[in-house]
């Protein structure tokens, strides 16, 4: 297991530095062939700067993201399950605070009903599993 993941993180250099590379040589051949004079060079190489930033920001973040959920999978966990920590006596109380359509049956938890628990607050509240976990975490923390 380990020596895949030492494989797919070398792999994903290469990908990266590849891509950087890829970027340089356009950028260079653009600015070395263009017919336009210095400042629109500069002007087209900042923008062409900016796309190339922003287009190697979103690989990196789908990367990442794709190396998360994999990880959460060899786990057995995934982004999308409830796991306590702290006082839910505090996330409850947060929760009555800003939800008053909440009852004390809707906030019944107990370790190992995790999904029960998700189930009630979608109902009550009208929202995605999605959003509820990311409610209780905004509350935990």
């Amino acid at each position: 297991m380990i020596k895949h993941m030492d494989n797919m993180k070398n792999n994903n250099n290469k990908i990266l530095m590849a891509t950087l590379a890829g970027i340089g040589a356009g950028i260079a051949a653009g600015v070395l062939l263009s017919p336009n004079n210095g400042r629109n060079n500069r002007d087209e190489l900042k923008r062409t700067l900016t796309k190339a930033g922003d287009d190697l920001n979103a690989t990196i973040k789908s990367w990442t993201e794709n190396l998360r959920s994999k990880s959460g999978k060899a786990s057995g966990q995934g982004d999308d399950q409830l796991v306590m920590h702290g006082s839910w006596e505090d996330v409850k109380r947060l929760l009555r605070n800003n939800y008053e359509e909440l009852t004390e049956d809707d906030l019944n938890y107990e370790q190992g009903s995790e999904n029960e628990l998700l189930s009630r607050l979608q109902t009550r509240l009208n929202k995605t599993k999605d959003e509820i976990l990311k409610l209780l975490s905004d509350f935990r923390s």
